[in-house]
C-alpha cells in the first residue's frame, strides 16, 4: 500500500524555513529591481498600500482555516479516521471557494472606494490586480492546511516556491512594460507599473494553486486506499463546519487584528501626514520609506512563520494521544529556536539598517525608522510561535484578546507620535515595536501557566549576552572597513563576522541545548563538532 509522507516536527519546520530563505531571496529579486528601477518612493507607498488593504481581505478568507484543517486532519489522522480527513477536506474547500469568489469581487469593484478611503486614489489599479489572488490563495489554502495537518511540508514548500518564480518573472516583466517611458516619473505612470508588478503576484498565485491542485489528487488516492481498508466513522457535515468554524473564527480574528491595525496604521498615518501639511504625493513618498524599513522587518519573521506552521500539528498530534511531555518539550523547543534565531536577526538589523537598505535599494531613508523597527523583529518572532503553541492547545481566543490589547496599544502611540510635527512618520515603528512586545508578554504568561515550560533564564541570559556582543563587533567591523572596502562590501563582511561571533559565543556559552541540536536535521553531524561543549 502507498503511504504518506510525514516529516518530523522539526525537519517539516526546517523545510519551510528553507523555503522561505528561498521565497524572500526570490521576493528580493523581484522587489530590488523594482524598487531601484521601476517605482520611486511615491510609487512603492502606492504599492505597498495597496498591499495593505488586500492583506484586510486576505487575512478573513485565509487566515484561520488552513490552520483549523491542519489541526483537524492532524487528530483524524493520529486516529487513523483517514475518511474523516476526507471529508474535512471537502467542506472546506466549499467554504473557501465562497469566501475567495466574495472576496475577489470586493476586491475588484471596490477598489476606487478603498484607495480614496486611504487618501492614495492611485493605488486602485493594483487593488484591481490584486483581487484575483485572493481567489487563487483561497484555494491553495485548503491544500495546504492538509498536507500540514498530514505533516507533509513538501507540497506547501514547493508551491510557494512556484508562486514566488511566477510572481519574479511575470511581475517584473509586466511593470517594466507598463511604465510611461516618455514620463516615468509621474503618478500615473508609476501606478500602472505597480499594477502590473502586482498582477504578476495573481499570475503566481494561479500557478500555485494549479500545482497543489495535481498534487492532492495524487495524495487523495492514498488516503482512499487507507479509507477503505480502515472503515473509520465520519463525524456529520455539520459538525465537522462548525468544529471548523469555531477554530478558525478566533485565530482568523486575531490574524486580522493586526492586520486591520495595519490598515488603520496605513490610513491614520497618511491622514495624520495630511492634518500636518503634507500633499498626496509627499505623503505616498513617506509611505515609501516606511514600507522599505517593513519589507526589511519581515523577513526574519517569514521564516520563523515554518516553525509556526510546524508546531500545531506537532502539539496537537501528542495531546491527542495525550503524550503532555511531548506537547511540553516541542513548546520548549520551538521557543527557544524562535529566541536563538529572532535575536541576532533584531540586533543585526539594528545596528547595521542604513549598510543594509542602501545595499537593497539605494535608498536609506528609511534607516532611521529600521533601526526602531528591528529590535520588534524578536518580539513579533516569538508571538507568531506562541500563538501557534495556544491554538494547538484549544486556546483560540487568547491569543485574539492579547492582539486587541497590542492593535490598541499601536494606534494609542501611532496618534500620540505620528501626530507630532516634529515625529511624524518617525514615530510609526515605537508603535509597531511596543504592540508586538505587549502581545509577546501576555503570550509567555498565557503559554507558562497552560503547560509549565522551562526555557530556562541561563539560556535567555547566555543568549542576550551572546547577541549584544555580535552587535558590537558587527557594527565596529562595518565602522572600520567602510573606507576601505566600501559600504556594500563592508557591510558583508560585518554580517559574517557577527554571525561567526554570535555562533562562538553560544557555544562557547553553552547556550545550546542537546535536546534541541538533537531535534535537528543533520544533528549527528553538528553535535561531532560542538557536542562535548554543550
Amino acid at each position: 500500500m502507498s503511504e504518506l509522507k510525514k516529516q518530523p516536527f522539526l525537519k517539516g519546520a526546517l523545510i519551510l524555513a528553507v523555503t522561505n530563505l528561498l521565497v524572500k531571496l526570490l521576493g528580493a529579486l523581484f522587489k530590488i529591481p523594482i524598487r531601484r528601477f521601476v517605482l520611486s518612493g511615491e510609487g512603492y507607498g502606492i504599492y505597498t498600500s495597496s498591499y495593505t488593504i488586500y492583506n484586510v481581505l486576505f487575512i478573513i478568507a485565509t487566515a484561520g482555516l488552513p490552520v483549523a484543517i491542519s489541526k483537524m486532519v492532524s487528530e483524524s489522522i493520529a486516529k487513523n479516521n483517514f475518511k474523516e480527513a476526507l471529508q474535512i477536506q471537502k467542506i472546506a474547500q466549499k467554504l473557501l471557494l465562497v469566501i475567495g469568489i466574495v472576496g475577489s469581487l470586493i476586491l475588484f469593484f471596490g477598489a476606487k472606494l478603498f484607495a480614496n478611503s486611504i487618501g492614495i486614489s492611485e493605488a486602485w489599479r493594483p487593488i484591481m490586480a490584486l483581487a484575483p489572488c485572493l481567489f487563487f490563495v483561497a484555494c491553495m489554502s485548503v491544500y495546504r492546511g492538509m498536507f500540514q495537518g498530514m505533516s507533509n511540508m513538501i507540497p506547501t514548500a514547493t508551491s510557494e516556491l512556484i508562486e514566488s518564480c511566477g510572481k519574479l518573472i511575470i511581475g517584473l516583466a509586466l511593470a517594466f512594460v507598463l511604465l510611461d517611458k516618455t514620463n516615468p516619473e509621474s503618478t500615473v505612470s508609476q501606478s500602472m507599473a505597480a499594477a502590473g508588478a502586482i498582477l504578476g503576484v495573481s499570475c503566481g498565485a494561479l500557478l500555485g494553486a494549479v500545482y497543489l491542485f495535481f498534487q492532492f489528487r495524487a495524495t487523495k488516492k492514498v488516503l482512499k486506499e487507507k479509507e477503505s481498508a480502515e472503515g473509520s466513522v465520519v463525524s456529520p457535515s455539520k459538525t465537522i463546519l462548525v468544529k471548523l468554524l469555531k477554530l478558525a473564527v478566533p485565530i482568523t480574528i486575531g490574524s486580522a487584528v493586526f492586520t486591520l491595525a495595519s490598515f488603520i496604521d496605513l490610513t491614520m498615518i497618511v491622514n495624520l501626514l495630511k492634518g500636518l501639511g503634507y500633499i498626496e504625493k509627499e505623503r505616498s513618498t513617506m509611505w515609501g520609506y516606511y514600507n522599505d524599513a517593513m519589507t526589511m522587518f519581515n523577513l526574519p519573521p517569514a521564516l520563523v512563520a515554518s516553525l509556526s506552521v510546524s508546531v500545531v500539528p506537532a502539539i496537537s498530534t501528542a495531546l491527542t494521544a495525550k503524550k503532555f511531555a511531548e506537547a511540553k518539550a516541542t513548546t520548549e523547543t520551538a521557543i527557544r529556536i524562535a529566541l536563538l534565531f529572532a535575536l541576532p536577526c533584531a540586533i543585526g538589523m539594528s545596528v547595521l539598517a542604513g549598510p543594509i537598505l542602501n545595499l537593497v535599494i539605494k535608498d536609506v531613508g528609511g534607516a532611521d525608522m529600521l533601526t526602531v523597527l528591528a529590535y520588534g523583529v524578536a518580539f513579533v518572532s516569538v508571538v507568531m510561535v506562541s500563538n501557534a503553541i495556544l491554538q494547538s492547545n484549544g486556546k483560540v481566543w487568547t491569543p485574539v484578546i492579547h492582539m486587541l490589547l497590542g492593535g490598541v496599544v499601536k494606534i494609542i502611540v501611532n496618534f500620540i507620535l505620528v501626530g507630532n510635527p516634529s515625529i511624524n512618520i518617525n514615530g510609526a515603528p515605537y508603535g509597531t515595536v511596543l504592540c508586538y512586545l505587549t502581545v509577546m508578554v501576555l503570550n509567555l504568561l498565557s503559554v507558562q501557566k497552560l503547560l509549565h515550560p522551562n526555557y530556562g533564564w541561563g539560556f535567555i541570559l547566555k543568549t542576550l549576552c551572546a547577541v549584544a556582543l555580535m552587535g558590537v563587533v558587527a557594527y565596529y567591523v562595518n565602522l572600520v572597513l567602510v573606507p576601505f572596502l566600501g559600504s556594500n562590501l563592508s557591510l558583508l563582511v560585518a554580517i559574517g563576522a557577527g554571525g561567526v561571533t554570535y555562533l562562538v559565543l553560544l557555544v562557547a556559552l553553552r547556550a545550546l541545548k542537546k535536546q534541541d541540536v538533537e531535534a535537528m536535521p543533520g544533528s549527528k553531524y553538528i553535535l561531532k563538532l560542538i557536542g562535548r561543549f554543550i
